[in-house]
C-alpha cells in the first residue's frame, strides 16, 4: 500500500506589520469614537448629580472618566502620527489594554449602574478583528471577557452587584467573540477584494500600456474624440499624416487638428451610414481614408477616428509589382551589359585605328554617349535589387554630411559657399553608409542642377526630431520648385522632367531610405524644392 500523502500543516495568514490607508481610516474612526465616549462620560460626571443615577463612588467615577478622556485624546493623537512607532498587532493590543483598564475603573466606580459600560468595547474589538484578519484577534475578545467577568466576580463578592449581572456580562463576552468573528470574516473578504482590485488595476495598466504601444506602432493614424469634439489622445502617425509637427496635443478641438476631419465627424454623428470619401491633406499631399467607430455609450461615449494613408497602400502594391519587375530587369540588365561592352570596345577601337572618316566622328561620339547612358541606366536598375543588402552602422551625421558635401562640391563643381549647412551637434544615426551617401549625393546634385547657383542656394538643416528618437535632415534649394501637379509623381520610377534623365534617382533614394527604416518625402513649402529625410537616431554609448 502506498502511504497517504502528508497533509500540509495549517499556515495562518501573515500578520499585517504595516498599516494601509484604509486601516488608518479605521483607527481614526475608532479614535474619534474613544475620545467622544470619554468626553460624554466626563461631561456626565461634571454636569449631572451622579447619585441620582445610582453611581456608587461619584468622585472615583469623575476621576476615571477624566483619565479615560485624556487616554482617548492621547490615543487619537497617536494614530494621527505619520509613523506609529509600533507594528499593527502591538498597537491594537496597547490601545485595547487602555480601553479595558479605564472602562473597568469606570464600571467599578459606577457600582450597579456601571454594568452597561461594557458595551463600549464593541467598536474596538470589531476594529481588531477587521484590521488583524487572523485568529489572534479572538485573544482580544478573550482578554476583554476575562477581565470583565473577573471584575464582576469581585464586585459580586463585595455585594456591589446582583448575581444576575454575571450572566449579563457573560452574554456581553459572547457578543465580543461574535463581533470579532464577523469583523475578521469581513476583513478577510475586504482584503481579498482589495488584492483583486489591485491585481485588476495592474492588469488594466499593463493592458493600457500594451494598447498604447500597439497604437503608437500602427501605420494608421488614430484619434480619440469625446462627445464634445475634443481630442483626448492620438498617436504619432496623426502628426505625420496631417503635418502638424510640434503643434498637435491632447485637449485640442478636432477642428484645430483638421477642419475636414471635424466636418466628417459632424456628418458621421448625424448619419452613421453616410459614406465618407477620401480627402487629400494639403500640408503633406497625402490621400487619407477616414473610418470612424463609436466607443462607449451615453455621456461617457466617444469616437475612434482611423486615418489610413492610401498612398502607402498603393505604394505597397506597387512595391510588389516592382519587386517582380526588378528581378526581371536585373536578369535583362546583365544580358544587356555584355553586348554593350562589345559596342563600347568596338567604338573605342574605331577611334584608335582612325578608320572612320572625319564626317563620321559625330556618329561615333553619339554611339559612345548613348552607350554610357545605357550603362548608367543598367547600373541604376541593378541597384534596385541591392536595397535589402544594407549594412547599418552608427554614423555621426554631422561629420558625415560635412565630409560628403565637400566631396560632392568637388565632383559636381559647386563653388565654396554654394551649400549652407545648419546642424546640431552630437547627432548619431543608424544607416548604411553607402546608401546614405547615394541618397544625399542624389538630392544635392538635383538641387544644384535646378537652383540659382548663388551663395547658400542649397540649404541643409539637420536637427533632432520632436520625439527625440529621430534625426531630421531637410535639403532645400532656391530654384523654381516642383509644379503641384507633378509632386505626386516625382518618386515614381522612370519619371523625369530633365532631358537625359533616367527617372530612377529619387525613386532609388526613397527605396534605400525605406530599406534603412527612414522616410524621404517632399515638403509642400517653398521656394524651391524642399526634401525631408527622417532617420533613426542612435543612442550615444557615453550616455548609456
Amino acid at each position: 500500500m502506498q502511504p497517504h500523502p502528508a497533509i500540509p500543516p495549517f499556515e495562518p495568514p501573515p500578520l499585517l506589520a504595516t498599516i494601509t490607508e484604509s486601516g488608518r481610516r479605521i483607527l481614526w474612526i475608532v479614535g474619534v469614537y474613544r475620545a467622544v465616549c470619554g468626553a460624554l462620560l466626563l461631561g456626565t460626571a461634571i454636569f449631572f448629580d451622579l447619585r441620582t443615577i445610582d453611581i456608587g463612588a461619584p468622585n472615583a467615577f469623575l476621576t476615571a472618566a477624566g483619565l479615560y478622556f485624556m487616554f482617548g485624546m492621547a490615543a487619537f493623537w497617536w494614530v494621527q502620527r505619520e509613523s506609529l512607532l509600533l507594528p499593527l498587532p502591538a498597537l491594537l493590543l496597547s490601545l485595547l489594554f487602555g480601553d479595558i483598564f479605564f472602562i473597568a475603573l469606570l464600571m467599578y466606580a459606577g457600582g450597579s449602574a456601571g454594568g452597561p459600560l461594557s458595551i463600549l468595547l464593541f467598536p474596538q474589538l470589531a476594529a481588531s478583528g477587521w484590521l488583524m484578519r487572523t485568529q489572534i484577534a479572538f485573544f482580544h475578545a478573550a482578554l476583554a471577557s476575562s477581565v470583565l467577568i473577573a471584575l464582576d466576580s469581585w464586585r459580586l463578592i463585595d455585594g456591589l452587584i446582583p448575581p444576575t449581572q454575571i450572566l449579563q456580562t457573560g452574554l456581553v463576552g459572547f457578543g465580543y467573540f461574535a463581533t470579532v468573528g464577523i469583523a475578521l470574516a469581513l476583513g478577510r473578504y475586504t482584503k481579498a477584494s482589495e488584492d483583486l482590485a489591485a491585481q485588476r488595476g495592474i492588469d488594466i495598466a499593463n493592458l493600457e500600456q500594451v494598447n498604447r504601444l500597439i497604437i503608437q506602432d500602427m501605420q494608421d493614424g488614430v484619434l480619440v474624440v469625446d462627445l464634445n469634439g475634443v481630442v483626448r489622445g492620438h498617436n504619432a502617425q496623426v502628426t505625420r499624416l496631417l503635418g502638424g509637427f510640434g503643434r498637435m496635443r491632447g485637449g485640442m478641438r478636432l477642428a484645430e487638428f483638421s477642419s475636414t476631419l471635424h466636418d466628417y465627424w459632424r456628418r458621421w454623428q448625424e448619419d452613421f451610414a453616410e459614406p465618407l470619401p477620401p480627402f487629400k491633406v494639403e500640408a503633406t499631399q497625402r490621400l487619407l481614408r477616414v473610418r470612424l467607430v463609436r466607443i462607449g455609450s451615453g455621456l461617457n461615449g466617444g469616437t475612434l477616428i482611423y486615418l489610413e494613408d492610401l498612398g502607402r497602400a498603393q505604394s505597397e502594391a506597387q512595391q510588389i509589382k516592382l519587386a517582380a519587375m526588378g528581378r526581371l530587369t536585373a536578369s535583362i540588365a546583365h544580358e544587356v551589359r555584355n553586348p554593350l561592352s562589345a559596342i563600347n570596345q568596338a567604338a573605342q577601337l574605331l577611334e584608335e585605328d582612325r578608320v572612320v572618316a572625319p564626317e563620321g566622328q559625330r556618329l561615333l561620339s553619339m554611339i559612345r554617349n548613348n552607350a554610357k547612358r545605357i550603362d548608367r541606366i543598367v547600373g541604376e536598375v541593378l541597384q534596385l535589387n541591392r536595397r535589402d543588402r544594407q549594412q547599418p552602422e552608427v554614423i555621426s551625421y554631422n561629420e558625415f554630411m560635412h565630409s560628403l558635401v565637400d566631396e560632392i562640391a568637388q565632383a559636381e563643381g559647386v563653388p565654396p559657399g554654394g551649400v549652407l549647412i545648419q546642424d546640431a551637434k552630437d547627432l548619431l544615426v543608424i544607416f548604411d553608409r553607402g546608401h546614405l551617401n547615394q541618397i544625399v549625393w542624389n538630392l544635392v546634385r538635383n538641387a544644384w542642377q535646378h537652383c540659382q547657383k548663388k551663395d547658400a542656394s542649397i540649404r541643409i538643416v539637420i536637427r533632432p526630431g520632436y520625439m527625440g528618437d529621430a534625426v531630421i535632415c531637410e535639403i532645400a534649394d532656391d530654384g523654381p520648385g516642383i509644379p503641384a501637379e507633378l509632386r505626386g509623381q516625382i518618386f515614381e520610377p522612370f519619371f523625369t522632367t530633365r532631358p537625359g534623365g533616367t527617372g530612377l534617382g529619387l525613386y532609388i533614394a526613397r527605396e534605400l531610405a525605406d530599406a534603412n527604416g527612414a522616410a524621404l518625402e517632399l515638403l509642400p513649402k517653398g521656394p524651391g524644392a524642399n526634401f525631408r529625410m527622417t532617420l533613426k537616431r542612435a543612442v550615444d554609448p557615453a550616455l548609456k
